[in-house]
């Protein structure tokens, strides 16, 4: 007797759940979302793109930069850190506090013999040592390189995270980061003398 009330029950829920869906429908509301689905193709983003289109140009909104959660890095997804073919590379320095001390405007790197310069050296630095120790510096602002593509690639802008503590380089793309390590080859200088070397744009 027991089993036959619970079969009824659970009938009469599963008729009431695609009623309630057929009412939303009727009345143009949507179906309950389900969390599987993705309204396209492309895998879902980690974070909203920090690029701000504009007529003819791109703008990098550095204060949009995804903090990062230092002293533990991820596992490396690996495969190529960043794909060749960028256009601009824009380096930010964006507040973890507010208020807090002024932070140098975003340098654009724009001449494409220079991008490609830096996007290379980034490609062969290593994936960090397992024992690659991680310091507990609390820095008051985070180091990044957001990476733009012509507009004719369709490729989503890469944000590279500079963890200084761990002394590696995190970028997430379709939910997977690759990590790399800066330990015996710092980027950063030579990004500001190809910065410094380029002509205005």
């Amino acid at each position: 007797m027991r089993t036959s009330i619970t079969l009824t029950l659970v009938a009469a829920a599963t008729a009431a759940g695609l009623t309630f869906v057929a009412a939303r429908s009727a009345v143009g509301l949507p179906p309950p979302l389900n969390p599987s689905a993705s309204p396209s193709m492309e895998p879902p983003a980690a974070y909203p793109s920090p690029v701000v289109s504009g007529p003819g140009a791109q703008a990098v909104d550095c204060a949009t930069i995804p903090r990062l959660g230092s002293g533990v890095l991820p596992q490396d997804a690996g495969g190529e850190f960043v794909a060749y073919g960028a256009d601009t590379i824009t380096r930010c320095d964006t507040l973890l506090e507010t208020p807090g001390p002024a932070v140098a405007p975003p340098e654009v790197l724009h001449r494409a013999e220079s991008v490609a310069a830096f996007v290379q050296l980034l490609n062969t630095l290593p994936a960090p040592q397992t024992d690659q120790a991680c310091l507990r510096v609390a820095f008051t602002d985070q180091l990044s390189f957001v990476v733009t593509f012509a507009p004719e690639t369709r490729r989503r802008p890469l944000v590279i995270v500079v963890d200084r503590n761990c002394a590696a380089l995190l970028v997430t793309e379709n939910l997977a980061t690759r990590v790399r390590s800066y330990a015996t080859l710092d980027p950063m200088p030579l990004f500001e003398q190809l910065y410094r070397d380029q002509p205005p744009s």
